[in-house]
């Protein structure tokens, strides 16, 4: 069994990863959304105001170079004349004052995330002058970046730091645990009265169930929440296993072995137990004896690079990166908890992704059997988004060597949108909207793939997710202003 790795630079000694779908965490957030009435209007080229969404009347007499759709808690960033930020609520009033800091917002589980940051020149001392040999002078100043990370509704600061710009790695990725816990940046919170409160700090990774994993270079341990014993300890690193076969003892020398080696290892082995626990949440034991195996997958045992635990499932996977005519690909077996072998499985919720984000496992074959296909067809990178469920976006090369992309269904088993498109971006997976461009360099269009019908009938050079669309006007200036993706409204004069 094989596939087409999706990008042609994919390495297996530098790239793959591997992830289980994100459960839905609309419950656990549902109660504190807000119903946000109020959108940026467009006056002109280069003014916003805020309107209702219905009537389009503006809700205060305030205009803004630029302005975001309100979250879901009911915040926006606005920028003034001066190209300075700020964050507003829906009446208008300012919550962070202006300033030429730059202002990202982020919610989780019901409480506003701020980031602010602002890029400078900091004079160094003078062990630390950028010294140029070739007579150029010498820089005595670095870029830095001066952040600030905290929680809206209560004012909270969690972190302001400067920091070089190269090391600037501060990104509002939180992460929720449950209702009531967050993880971000190495830390897992407790929200109490709308403040993040440390409950755990140094966690490597944070797993499914409410786990997580402690340690440093040399150890590790796995510790459930709110417990203060830890579930597995003791762990170390490997890139080696050792298989029982029959008197056989197989030895797999350098799995999982990638350009940069990760802060937690793909495989941990307990010391005490030699049990290993395989990469990506580390729940279950890789078996130490094969008991039932045939001659050939014995010998695809033997080869095989790359080993991970599918999850919420019996099974682990096997993988041999394979170049085969010109085409990247991989081979694939499996082996379950018992020790039993497998040439194929049921589906499973369960992703591989390479470096770049592209799906390697399941594999195209998998997703888009060869009877549904023409038989000129190649095939490129496949991409898929949580939330997507059975469908898939797919790159073919036809016998003109013309390529396209469509959605592929692979639980229908037929195309959603088929491959006709230049390119074919994701703006809500649950509502199953999307934007289309027929060709390079077109316009792209508005598309409901569950009525199959377009929305509105004006194409943009640009769509966002959150509405943003680009256009050129007559004199050939690009211009910027929101659209309701579900309806194709324009906000704008």
């Amino acid at each position: 069994m094989k596939t087409i790795v999706c990008s042609i630079l994919f390495v297996l000694a530098s790239v793959t990863a591997c992830t289980q779908e994100p459960k839905d965490n609309s419950t656990l957030t549902s109660s504190k959304m807000k119903t946000i009435n109020n959108v940026p209007f467009l006056i002109g080229h280069r003014n916003f105001v805020y309107v209702d969404r219905i009537s389009l009347k503006p809700v205060n007499n305030q205009k803004y170079q630029s302005a975001t759709p309100f979250t879901s808690t009911g915040f926006a960033v606005v920028v003034n004349e001066k190209n300075e930020y700020a964050v507003v609520d829906e009446r208008g009033n300012i919550v962070l004052d202006f300033s030429t800091e730059e202002i990202n917002l982020n919610v989780i589980n019901g409480l506003t995330l701020y980031k602010k940051d602002i890029e400078y020149q900091k004079k160094m001392p003078i062990w630390k002058w950028d010294w140029n040999i070739m007579g150029s002078g010498i820089k005595k100043q670095q870029t830095y970046h001066k952040i600030k990370v905290g929680v809206l509704e209560s004012q909270q600061v969690l972190l302001h730091e400067d920091v070089p710009y190269l090391e600037d790695n501060y990104y509002l990725n939180f992460m929720s645990v449950d209702e009531n816990h967050v993880f971000w940046n190495g830390t897992l919170y407790e929200i109490k009265k709308k403040r993040l409160n440390k409950i755990e700090n140094n966690i490597a990774e944070m797993l499914e169930n409410k786990r997580f994993i402690k340690g440093s270079s040399e150890t590790f341990a796995i510790y459930g929440l709110n417990q203060k014993k830890a579930i597995h300890d003791g762990l170390k690193g490997t890139d080696a296993l050792s298989i029982l076969f029959g008197k056989e003892t197989i030895m797999l020398k350098e799995v999982n072995k990638e350009r940069y080696e990760p802060e937690v290892p793909k495989l941990l082995v307990d010391r005490k137990t030699n049990d290993v626990y395989p990469f990506p949440q580390y729940e279950k034991v890789f078996p130490k004896e094969i008991k039932k195996a045939t001659a050939s997958q014995i010998d695809f045992i033997k080869k095989a690079s790359l080993v991970y635990s599918i999850t919420n499932s019996p099974y682990f996977l096997l993988g041999i990166f394979n170049y085969d005519h010109d085409v990247w690909a991989y081979d694939w077996l499996y082996i379950d908890t018992e020790g039993n072998v497998a040439d194929s499985i049921d589906n499973y919720d369960f992703k591989v992704l390479d470096q770049v984000g592209n799906l390697v496992w399941p594999d195209r074959k998998m997703i888009l059997p060869d009877q549904y296909i023409d038989k000129n067809w190649k095939f490129g990178k496949i991409n898929y988004y949580t939330g997507m469920n059975d469908s898939y976006l797919i790159r073919v090369e036809n016998e003109k060597q013309l390529r396209t992309v469509g959605l592929w269904n692979s639980g229908e088993k037929s195309w959603g949108i088929r491959p006709e498109y230049h390119d074919i971006s994701v703006l809500d997976t649950e509502k199953q909207i999307y934007a289309l461009q027929k060709e390079q360099d077109g316009l792209y269009m508005l598309f409901d793939n569950k009525s199959k019908k377009n929305i509105g009938s004006k194409a943009y050079k640009s769509i966002n997710s959150d509405g943003l669309v680009s256009v050129k006007d007559r004199s050939g200036q690009t211009m910027y202003y929101y659209i309701d993706i579900y309806s194709g409204k324009e906000y704008k004069e």
